[in-house]
């Protein structure tokens, strides 16, 4: 297993803060999910108002209440679960499946009828609630792709920057199933900035696999269960607390708590796991089942034929 401290980053959380809305290629689908986003956001802030005009303060009060946690039950059981992607299976996921412009827009509409409320804190809180629920959601389409090569070692395409690692495995996913791509042209897909995003991943994917016979499918589970897969697909690896890592992977390998890493699962040869890895200088390897119990975080995507 190769030493890869100096590539592995987080995928997941990492964003750039250079603004750039408009690249390569054809953002399309996101910009027709900011679309819907900004309708339905609209569209809650009219009944979120209606509803203020014909209630009292009081039941106003308890709605935004009502609200508030029913925000909170999202965050904690929708905000960024893989389980969005079997309500909204759409390449533009990372926009639909923001719902807190929704809520943004509920509240704001709530607050706007608050009319013993002063003006200008009235206006305040409405103009900060919607300022939110625009940042949130644009926050991760905010930059540019990374510049990246075009280096490949045994069919393994190998990230030429630190952030591309989830570009470059899906590049390596592709090409086993006869689909031709790069590593830059999965980071802009992507949505790759200072890291990929796991929805970013499933956009570049699902974009990649349009017009073919495969589609994507987001899977989760324990590391046993990889030996049910059949074919390929892209692991989501690294450690998760210090306390509980195995030191060795940290002192020899490199390996740092907390950062998320992508590599491509080829097969299994008896006790060994056939590993597509795309830091610099890897391409295949093998590696050990207990590597894979200490690695692997349980989730996953691969290409399945579409059903006939």
């Amino acid at each position: 297993m190769t030493d890869r401290s100096q590539f592995i980053h987080p995928i997941f959380i990492e964003i750039s803060f250079h603004v750039s809305l408009v690249e390569a290629p054809i953002m399309g689908d996101i910009y027709l999910g900011l679309l819907v986003l900004a309708v339905l956001s609209a569209a809650t802030f009219g009944i979120g108002r209606a509803i203020g005009r014909h209630v009292t303060p009081r039941t106003t009060n308890w709605l935004s209440v009502i609200a508030v946690a029913a925000l909170m039950a999202y965050i904690a059981c929708l905000w960024d679960k893989t389980s969005l992607v079997g309500l909204l299976p759409f390449s533009n996921l990372i926009v639909l499946g923001n719902w807190l412009p929704l809520e943004a827009g509920f509240l704001g509409g709530l607050a706007s009828t608050q009319f013993a409320m002063p003006g200008w804190r009235r206006g305040l809180t409405v103009v900060g609630l919607q300022l939110a629920g625009v940042i949130v959601v644009l926050f991760p389409l905010m930059g540019v792709a990374p510049q990246c090569g075009n280096a490949w070692s045994e069919g393994i395409c190998l990230q030429t920057t630190k952030q591309t690692c989830s570009a470059a495995s899906a590049a390596t996913l592709l090409k086993l199933h006869g689909i031709d791509t790069t590593e830059q042209e999965m980071a802009e897909l992507c949505l790759t900035r200072r890291g990929t995003n796991w929805m970013g991943l499933y956009r570049g994917l699902k974009r990649k696999t349009a017009d073919s016979e495969w589609e994507v499918e987001v899977f989760a589970g324990s590391a046993d269960q990889l030996r049910l897969l059949n074919g390929p697909a892209i692991l989501s690896v690294g450690l998760t607390q210090e306390a509980l890592a195995n030191r060795f992977y940290q002192t020899e390998l490199g390996w740092r708590p907390g950062i998320r890493h992508s590599v491509v699962l080829l097969g299994f040869v008896t006790d060994l796991v056939d590993i597509g890895e795309p830091t610099p200088d890897s391409g295949r390897e093998r590696w050990t089942n207990e590597d894979l119990q200490e690695l692997y975080l349980g989730q996953g995507m691969r290409l399945v034929r579409r059903a006939r």
